[in-house]
């Protein structure tokens, strides 16, 4: 996920996939020579970039899916909301956000940046990670992808960005979410990490799992930048069991004559 931003913060990260295997087939790119694709390719930015570009990034550039934000504890902006009609209308796929609270010391953020943050929005803060919170945000993630009109079965993302450690707090606090999620019922798990991170925190998720004897785990979206090419399939990340492997950050390109700021991303098949 990238430039979310908490108060006097940025956060870089990621989103992820899953669910029912609609939305369109592989692409290739218009604008250029044809190119094989082993997964297919999507981006996730932070603000919606308004529907006469995602029009014009849906004809010419290589994306055939985009990250669709919820608002959320560390992500209070709502340019996304109601816009799912819209994209689906456009052919786009779409995983869906959302971006819990952050273990903000343990990203190496001075202590008063983490003090300050608390103070302008006490709903991003390293204090708020508990395990009845992350059931809580869970509860409230299901019930805005319900008001966006999401289908049951639809795989909504935890975003979990990258942390020198993970905490008990941490731990405490993703475990509560995926618990929520299953309790709820209605949508699937799915947790976006670091390759730092990811496979202590999908020990974590795992765990919920087994607590409520259900098999499996959430979906993995991992986010590494080690041999990461577009034309790659999630397979190839180094991560076992992952469905998007999000690699390039931050980057600006340029499509039918409109740029935007964008991570890139690609996933094992057209998302929702």
């Amino acid at each position: 996920m990238r430039h979310l931003i908490a108060p006097a913060l940025l956060l870089l990260g990621a989103c992820a996939s899953g669910g029912p295997p609609a939305g369109p087939a592989a692409p290739g790119v218009p604008e250029g020579p044809a190119v094989e694709y082993r997964g297919v390719p999507g981006f996730d930015t932070r603000d919606y970039p308004g529907d006469g570009v995602m029009a014009r990034w849906r004809e010419h550039s290589p994306y055939r899916w985009v990250g669709y934000y919820l608002p959320a504890p560390c992500y209070t902006g709502t340019s996304w909301v109601g816009k799912r009609g819209v994209l689906e209308d456009l052919e786009w796929g779409l995983a869906v956000l959302y971006v819990g609270e952050q273990d903000w010391r343990a990203m190496g953020t001075p202590p008063e940046m983490t003090d300050s943050a608390a103070a302008a929005n006490p709903r991003c803060a390293s204090a708020n990670l508990t395990r009845g919170n992350g059931q809580a945000h869970a509860r409230d993630a299901a019930a805005q992808a319900e008001a966006e009109g999401f289908p049951p079965g639809t795989v909504i993302y935890l975003d979990v960005e990258r942390v020198d450690e993970v905490s008990p707090e941490l731990e405490a606090y993703v475990g509560g979410w995926i618990d929520g999620l299953l309790e709820d019922a209605r949508y699937l798990a799915g947790l976006y990490a670091h390759q730092r991170n990811a496979t202590a925190l999908m020990d974590v998720a795992r765990a919920a799992y087994q607590e409520r004897a259900r098999l499996g785990g959430p979906r993995l979206w991992v986010a590494s930048s080690e041999g990461f090419d577009v034309t790659a399939h999630p397979s190839e990340s180094g991560f076992t069991g992952a469905t998007i492997w999000q690699g390039a950050f931050d980057r600006r390109e340029r499509w039918g004559d409109v740029t935007l700021r964008i991570d890139v991303n690609v996933a094992e098949a057209g998302l929702y």
